[in-house]
């Protein structure tokens, strides 16, 4: 928030006649409220009159690209303020500006995420049923997050493992999908795909930092198939770079993965790097675990020609 202890009104420049005092104590409440006296409303009475048209404006406010206000207060709105004996006006960001930004974002972390066209019909109203019965607890958790959860929010995330085919990619979707339709800014990635994209734009010469930068920031993220992909140093490094700083964030961050904890990136008994044991800590830490089972719902429609 910015304080301005003078502003140069419009209506002076324009040569407008300022409102009397009578006028400014009607449209102005708190004037009388905190019983200022006309004295001190006359020595600011240009200050309020730029006051009351900055309110005009708001009041007919259709969201933050068309605001028609001027220069630096476009996505402002003024509150007024008692400064001693004197008045002061604050600024701080608009509502419609918060929104419009908010909706950047989200625009933004689609544009990378992992989500498919066929992802959006995964939803908590399909969640079979077999599931649904067998975790319920499970199940009322996902969908109170979802529903509830804003940008800005920390907390713990969620750890889902189990073998294949149970629902743990359903239930993330349907978590990324009612976000998504709610506006807030959330990320879904498939973490073979995270590598790929990784690998992609360092072919090309490009930045890894702006993706780097999204993952690690993003208000929610959903990672599928965890432990899946080729891991080596190069993944294993970014991977613990990412999550490090979510965890020491406290930014929600979810898992699905055919492994539990214990068993991530490790091979012939012993973990793949240096890295592993430090990123499964704060994976523990960072999380709720749950682990799903059932038969592979996948394989229960398979057409045979035999």
């Amino acid at each position: 928030m910015q304080h301005i202890r003078e502003l140069l009104p419009v209506a002076s420049r324009s040569g407008a006649t300022s409102p009397s005092i009578a006028q400014l104590r009607g449209r102005i409440p708190e004037l009388n409220a905190w019983n200022v006296p006309d004295s001190v409303v006359e020595r600011h009475r240009l200050m309020l009159a730029e006051f009351i048209r900055q309110q005009e404006i708001c009041e007919h406010c259709t969201g933050f690209p068309s605001c028609p206000k001027e220069g630096d207060m476009k996505g402002f709105i003024q509150r007024l303020e008692r400064y001693g004996s004197s008045l002061t006006v604050s600024v701080m960001r608009c509502k419609p500006f918060e929104d419009d930004q908010r909706r950047l974002r989200v625009a933004r972390y689609a544009a990378i995420s992992g989500v498919m066209p066929q992802d959006t019909q995964y939803r908590f109203a399909n969640f079979p049923l077999e599931q649904r019965r067998k975790y319920p607890r499970l199940l009322a958790f996902a969908e109170r997050f979802a529903d509830t959860f804003e940008a800005g929010q920390t907390g713990p995330g969620l750890y889902l493992f189990g073998p294949p085919g149970v629902g743990k990619t359903h239930l993330m979707l349907a978590v990324y999908n009612r976000l998504s339709e709610r506006g807030v800014p959330c990320l879904f990635v498939r973490s073979d795909s995270v590598f790929d994209r990784m690998r992609h734009i360092l072919a090309d010469g490009g930045d890894l930092e702006p993706l780097l930068d999204a993952y690690a920031n993003a208000p929610w993220l959903g990672i599928d198939e965890f432990g899946q992909e080729r891991a080596n140093d190069f993944t294993l490094e970014k991977l613990f770079r990412i999550l490090n700083h979510r965890f020491h964030a406290q930014l929600p961050t979810w898992f699905t993965s055919n492994f539990a904890p214990p068993y991530l990136y490790r091979k012939d008994g012993a973990d793949l790097t240096e890295t592993v044991a430090p990123l499964r800590s704060r994976i523990m830490q960072m999380a709720k675990l749950a682990r799903m089972e059932g038969a592979d719902f996948r394989q229960r429609h398979l057409e045979s020609l035999t």
